[in-house]
């Protein structure tokens, strides 16, 4: 009785030790983390703040603000940030406009005509084109998408917002066909039933009763 009542001592004596090494280790690891954290942060910002500093000494403040013109590697650079902004806005635009109907029109098949067999295979497939890693897609822009927009439209450049607009138009797709999807499969089903009671066709029902 005697001997077990000392192992069980001896059991709880390493076990208390072993807690308190751990209670003294683990938040100094954490620590650390943290601080790497920080520094990395701080160091990030530190070098864009000096690049900055550097930069506006030798461009005017003035002439980043308020030209047009972006020409880094020309013989006469210009760093006009209004190219970048309107470049911004065109290619916005164009993906907006490519991107929303084809966008609401899936998430309108998914969510009101496809078959379960068929959302099992297009879900996951728009689940992989939304984890695409954004430089791929800019990549395919300038060598696929640009020069097929070049054979077909003379005059061209092969930088021009029509290709880039396309792309983030394909880039975002997922994102509205999921967004919307999940809108519409939240409308109660009691809706569609009065809505179809009524004489609406599924197509009705789908663009003037779920959508909206």
């Amino acid at each position: 009785m005697t001997s077990s009542t000392n192992v069980k001592a001896l059991i709880e004596k390493n076990i208390n030790k072993k807690g308190k090494h751990n209670d003294k280790i683990i938040p100094v690891i954490l620590a650390a983390i943290s601080a790497i954290s920080i520094l990395t942060t701080l160091g990030i910002l530190i070098t864009l703040l000096l690049e900055t500093i550097t930069f506006f000494t030798r461009i005017p403040i003035t002439e980043f603000l308020f030209s047009t013109t972006w020409n880094p590697t020309g013989s006469d650079p210009k760093f006009g940030i209004w190219a970048l902004i309107i470049g911004t806005l065109k290619i916005t635009v164009i993906a907006t406009i490519f991107a929303v109907p084809v966008g609401l029109g899936a998430a309108i098949y998914l969510s009101e005509y496809a078959s379960d067999r068929a959302r099992r295979i297009i879900k996951p497939i728009l689940e992989i084109l939304a984890g695409i890693p954004t430089i791929v897609f800019g990549f395919f822009a300038l060598t696929f998408v640009t020069p097929v927009l070049r054979s077909f439209i003379s005059g061209l450049g092969e930088f021009n917002a029509i290709s880039p607009g396309l792309v983030v138009g394909i880039m975002i797709v997922p994102l509205i066909t999921s967004l919307s999807e999940d809108a519409m499969a939240s409308v109660p089903n009691k809706i569609r039933e009065g809505a179809y009671g009524l004489g609406a066709t599924k197509l009705e029902v789908a663009t003037k009763v779920v959508l909206p």
